[in-house]
């Protein structure tokens, strides 16, 4: 039995392209919608919606995420059966996934489950990542599955992530390049590249890497939704 997902949300920018390459011009497929990066930008996203019939049905969160376990590296992909809050100081709150839609569509894609939790900013060290996963045994980091799960408890959620950064090295701080809204500013970023080109080239591979894994599973899954 194959997942049929009606609604993708996934981050604005290059995700939300790599998602549309991969669903083609048809026109057929999930309604893909574009959301800000961050817990508080997409509750206040998800409280602005007038258009809540795409709230119905099997949604899918998809997008990058950063590695907290030892084994995986850049494109390998995690479906999270449960995601900590780790950004709200003195609530650290589980939120689950839906159970049976994420079993189906790990089966489908031949992709692992894990745990994750979610920040209110890019974690760019090793050590905090190394804090992170003996804190809460979490296996991936994002910034937005936990505010969604949380905004929207009784729907039907899975979500998967791609992973952009291992657990490994440090990465350039980012924090400053992404404002309130949760978009990404150029110069600031471009600055912290400047500041830590290393690491900055190994973010860049990473993530290009990423969204080539992204596109691919994104493919795979219009393809068997088709079969």
């Amino acid at each position: 039995m194959h997942a049929e997902i009606q609604t993708i949300l996934v981050p604005a920018g290059a995700e939300y392209r790599a998602v549309k390459r991969a669903l083609g011009q048809s026109g057929k497929g999930p309604k893909v919608v574009a959301i800000p990066a961050g817990p508080q930008p997409v509750r206040q996203f998800l409280e602005a919606w007038e258009d809540r019939s795409q709230l119905q049905g099997n949604l899918l969160l998809i997008g990058l995420g950063g590695s907290l376990f030892p084994e995986y590296g850049a494109g390998d992909g995690v479906l999270i059966e449960q995601v900590w809050n780790g950004y709200e100081s003195g609530n650290s709150e589980i939120h689950e996934c839906d159970r049976a839609l994420t079993t189906q569509l790990a089966e489908q894609l031949g992709i692992t489950t894990g745990v994750g939790v979610t920040c209110d900013r890019v974690i760019t060290t090793a050590a905090e990542k190394r804090e992170l996963r003996d804190r809460y045994g979490a296996d991936v980091v994002d910034m937005e599955a936990a505010a969604l799960l949380q905004a929207l408890p009784h729907r039907r959620i899975a979500i998967l992530r791609i992973i952009s950064d291992d657990c490994h090295h440090d990465l350039p701080n980012i924090s400053n390049a992404i404002g309130a809204n949760g978009a990404i500013a150029p110069v600031p970023l471009g600055l912290s590249f400047l500041s830590h080109p290393v690491a900055a080239i190994r973010l860049i591979r990473g993530s290009l890497k990423g969204l080539k894994s992204l596109e691919t599973v994104v493919s795979a899954l219009r393809l068997k939704s088709m079969g």
